[in-house]
């Protein structure tokens, strides 16, 4: 079988030497998403908080059933982060805590990155509850707030994800969820999975493997 490999660095995905096109690229072109409005260093201080959330809450994830985790954890983080993202880091791990307080329940698939062989992506979280015998897709957001548009993009993303890990073997349950960490609050918004937005995500890759297409002509 193939290897899928992710350089998360450039956020490229590769399958036997062949660039894959990212989730996100293909939303972006599809939505006119960009984020050319604001600031730099705004992008860089929202980009270092997500980081930090999503590497903290994987460790914790991996090692759920070590004595003092959350400490341990917390204890590392508060030297080398500002007041912000340890405060973002904390809140997201005791939610983490409460949400899989039955640790023996769950199964845990943790930033594994997929693909359909055309389009590529790394779901946060994946999680078996084994007594519902159900899996659960999961994305982390660090927004102040999510407006339309990102919630637009949102939706697509777990689209997307949805239809790749079925293609992998992997039915998920139709109800997907974002765990939003902020400054004010920590919540859980479910999304579900509908037929208008399986669609939606069907459009979106026919209309960017199209716009490739004609690419291409023009430089032959």
């Amino acid at each position: 079988m193939s290897k899928l490999i992710f350089k998360k660095e450039t956020h490229q995905y590769f399958l036997e030497d062949k660039e894959l096109i990212s989730v996100s690229r293909i939303i972006d072109n599809y939505l006119g998403f960009g984020y050319s409005h604001i600031s730099a260093e705004v992008l860089k201080n929202a980009s270092v908080r997500g980081k930090w959330v999503h590497k903290l809450n994987e460790l914790y994830l991996q090692n759920i059933n070590q004595e003092n985790i959350i400490n341990n954890l917390l204890k590392k983080l508060k030297p080398v982060t500002n007041n912000i993202n340890y405060s973002y880091c904390k809140k997201s791990l005791i939610f983490l805590k409460e949400k899989f307080k039955d640790k023996n329940n769950y199964e845990f698939i943790i930033e594994k990155p997929i693909t359909d062989t055309l389009v590529a992506g790394t779901p946060d979280l994946v999680y078996l509850d084994k007594k519902e015998n159900k899996y659960y897709l999961v994305d982390y957001k660090t927004y102040a707030c999510i407006d339309e548009d990102k919630f637009k993009r949102i939706k697509l993303q777990l689209t997307a994800y949805y239809c790749m890990l079925l293609a992998n073997g992997i039915s998920p349950c139709n109800k997907t969820y974002v765990y939003l960490t902020n400054k004010n609050s920590q919540e859980e918004i479910e999304i579900e999975i509908t037929n208008e937005l399986l669609i939606e995500w069907f459009n979106a890759k026919t209309k960017y493997f199209k716009g490739e297409n004609k690419n291409e002509n023009r430089t032959n």
